[in-house]
């Protein structure tokens, strides 16, 4: 009978006890490091995209902020200038047509009045029945608007509705009141009033005999 014999001191000796397992870097941490990482870089992404279109937005404001004005200025001044234009072309070219619908062949309108400048001359009572015979009377001058414009149609004598033959006071022929005065020379004797178109319209009327045979301003409404 054979009994075998194991050495065990020699086998305890041979073999070493297990070392401690070192642990390795944990998996939660790295995540944790990437993840703080990831959001720094973002919101610094973030940061640099906001200051961009900051930036882009300036810019365009910069470039394109003056535009809408200067078309709305534009468009206005242009609007502007065609409404001139409009109202230039019907005072020229409507104007005429109506006023030779509205006051007859020859005579002229200003303000809602015809006027009728001839061009034979009479007496200032011939003048006044001739214009009566035409539907209106020798002109009344009420203010200065007709004034300057009845002055700027002639450079000849004209006769209107202004005389002192029944009364020492010069008066209209429609007894209106004479509220504007534009005497010139008034030392030519006479009883009716002549309108001098060679003259400045401030200072156009004269006195003068009223047989002297002129031109005559007519008027009707």
């Amino acid at each position: 009978m054979y009994v075998k014999l194991c050495n065990f001191g020699k086998y305890t000796e041979g073999k070493s006890e297990p070392k401690a397992l070192q642990p390795d870097s944990d998996p939660s941490l790295d995540i944790l490091r990437k993840l703080r990482v990831y959001r720094i870089v973002s919101l610094v992404l973030l940061v640099i995209c906001v200051l961009l279109l900051i930036m882009a937005l300036v810019l365009f404001m910069k470039l394109t902020g003056t535009r809408p004005c200067q078309e709305v200025e534009q468009t206005t001044r242009s609007l502007w200038e065609q409404k001139c234009s409009l109202e230039r072309c019907q005072e020229l070219y409507q104007v005429p047509q109506r006023l030779c619908s509205d006051c007859g062949k020859g005579w002229l309108r200003f303000e809602n009045t015809c006027y009728f400048l001839s061009q034979n001359r009479l007496t200032w009572q011939q003048s006044r029945k001739e214009c009566q015979r035409k539907g209106g009377d020798l002109a009344v001058i009420t203010n200065e608007r007709v004034q300057m414009y009845l002055n700027t149609k002639g450079n000849l004598h004209y006769w209107i509705g202004l005389n002192h033959l029944e009364t020492n006071e010069w008066t209209w022929i429609n007894n209106t009141a004479l509220t504007v005065r534009y005497w010139g020379d008034v030392s030519f004797p006479g009883q009716c009033a002549i309108l001098a178109g060679n003259e400045p319209p401030e200072r156009s009327w004269r006195p003068s005999s009223c047989s002297l045979y002129l031109q005559y301003i007519c008027q009707k409404m």
